[in-house]
């Protein structure tokens, strides 16, 4: 029995998340159970984030935090990305930390707790089931690390190494697992989800591993999250649009729509090869939701490429679309360029693009309404209130559908009819 508390913070996004899955299931392993109460944890794990700037202050912030709130002599481990980036300048200027833990250090996190905890060294406890942090109805499924891309804006390469795909046999295998606990929903995530298999295979197999996990999960929605644009094979979309459990949504990050821009960006791709792929994906499954971001104020970004950036959203009408300010990441190679367009110019440009995109989600949002869909109940709100997904809201990066009910329980199905919209959010009442 654990005799130990931990306390988790974990910053960032889904794969971070999976990752702090993983160290949650090396800390059971060493003894430890999971507790919300910070001056109760006898150690502290905060996984970072550092994919932009903001995101490093608010993960400096936890960790101060952290060390502030934790109760005397309790240890302060930190780990993920920001650890990885910046440790050299983190040991430094942040002694409070006790263990530094760096990617390196994950397949060894137990027996690193154990050179802190000696009794919990001792006494190893066998934890086979994967820690799941997600709702119990609701999962990631991390395919690969790393990324082999060179976007000229993005750092996560830098510090995340090259693309590394996990065995599709590991996979399948926690895809049943999931399945067996009851999960729902299985999202696949990586940083470059289409690569998969590449260096492990030497081919891509997304589309083999696609139908295997849909398959050891037959009851369980199977979403696909980060397909890049240049490397959504007709294979990947024949394994979409014949295998009745894969969700059709394609969440695509494009980045931008002007040829020079994307050039400029290192995306390997043009407005036209991009406008193709969508063609093809819609003739496949006509029911499709698409989502999308892209990024505003790149260096050299005139105002021509902003126009054709606009006039592509217009033409392709995205059910969803987040839009990044650009910002200097050390050590990439837009940092080092010229041509740096001014903040207000960028802030302006984002409000012209979000303004734009947010009535051209509710032109498309209304050809939801009067329809009867199934929908995942995913939270309560309040009494009697729920937020649910159907299949084109992906958990926690779209709106959700809203109902009124008092018969409903999280994590059960449910055929809702939508009757309302209210911001990005559909209303929706049960039908029985």
């Amino acid at each position: 029995m654990a005799d130990r508390r931990a306390a988790l913070i974990s910053l960032g996004c889904s794969k971070n998340l999976s990752d702090s899955e993983d160290l949650v299931t090396a800390l059971r392993t060493a003894g430890f159970a999971l507790t919300d109460e910070l001056p109760a944890a006898d150690l502290v794990l905060v996984n970072t984030c550092a994919f932009i700037e903001g995101a490093k202050r608010e993960s400096i912030e936890h960790i101060l935090k952290a060390a502030e709130g934790r109760r005397a002599g309790a240890k302060l481990f930190v780990a993920g990305c920001l650890t990885e980036r910046y440790l050299d300048e983190l040991r430094t200027q942040l002694p409070e930390v006790d263990q530094w833990v760096t990617f390196k250090d994950y397949d060894r996190f137990a027996a690193l707790v154990g050179t802190h905890f000696p009794r919990a060294a001792k006494h190893r406890m066998r934890h086979d089931q994967r820690s799941q942090l997600t709702p119990p109805h609701f999962a990631y499924l991390k395919i690969a690390e790393g990324c082999d891309n060179t976007c000229n804006f993005c750092a996560i390469p830098l510090f995340r190494g090259k693309h590394r795909s996990r065995a599709q046999d590991e996979l399948v295998e926690q895809a049943r697992t999931y399945a067996k606990r009851g999960v729902k929903e299985i999202d696949l995530i990586s940083q470059h989800l289409d690569y998969y298999g590449q260096d492990l295979y030497g081919e891509r197999r997304l589309p083999a591993l696609v139908r295997a996990v849909a398959a050891a999960a037959p009851e369980s929605w199977i979403r696909l999250h980060y397909c890049y644009p240049n490397d959504f094979s007709d294979e990947l979309i024949q394994a979409m649009a014949g295998t009745a459990n894969v969700v059709r949504y394609v969440d695509m990050p494009i980045q931008h729509a002007s040829d020079r821009t994307l050039a400029q960006m290192g995306r390997r791709t043009t407005r036209a090869a991009i406008a193709e792929r969508l063609d093809a994906i819609r003739a496949a499954m006509p029911d499709v939701v698409l989502r999308s971001s892209f990024i505003v104020g790149f260096p050299g970004e005139r105002a021509e490429d902003f126009a054709r950036l606009l006039a592509f959203a217009r033409e392709q009408r995205f059910d969803a679309a987040g839009c990044f300010q650009y910002s200097d990441e050390e050590g990439t190679t837009a940092a080092k360029m010229p041509r740096k367009v001014a903040p207000r110019t960028i802030r302006e440009r984002h409000r012209r693009f979000m303004e734009q995109q947010r009535r051209l989600h509710r032109s498309r949002a209304r050809r939801w309404l009067g329809r009867t869909l199934r929908v995942l109940v995913d939270e309560q709100r309040d009494f009697g209130l729920f937020a649910c997904r159907h299949y084109g809201q992906a958990h926690g990066v779209d709106g959700v559908t809203l109902v009124a009910d008092d018969a409903l329980q999280v994590g059960a199905w449910a055929q809702v009819r939508i009757t309302g919209l209210k911001g990005y959010d559909l209303l929706g009442e049960v039908v029985r």
